[in-house]
């Protein structure tokens, strides 16, 4: 047998690690791109939301607002969550 690698080897699909790190550099510069508007909405509205909540706890809750009241929670976690790493450089 020979000690030519064959071309599916993976000697011969093996991009250089420059190349790697090239390719990570613009992944993750797309995806700071793409997802910078999510987390900007995210952040503000973590911010925002905690004001709804003041009217609620003065007035106290009927039965129909404690089912919109738990729409409120989970949408400020759903903020916190998007939001959590903006302008985090």
């Amino acid at each position: 047998m020979s000690n030519v690698p064959s071309p599916l080897s993976e000697q011969a699909t093996r991009l250089p690690d420059d190349a790697y790190s090239g390719l990570r550099n613009g992944v993750e510069s797309a995806l700071k791109t793409l997802t910078a508007p999510f987390q900007f909405a995210g952040f503000w509205s973590a911010v925002a939301l905690p004001l709804f909540y003041l009217p609620m706890f003065a007035d106290g809750f009927t039965a129909d607002e404690r089912s919109a009241f738990a729409v409120l929670v989970a949408a400020h976690v759903l903020a916190l969550v998007v939001g959590h790493g903006y302008r985090r450089d």
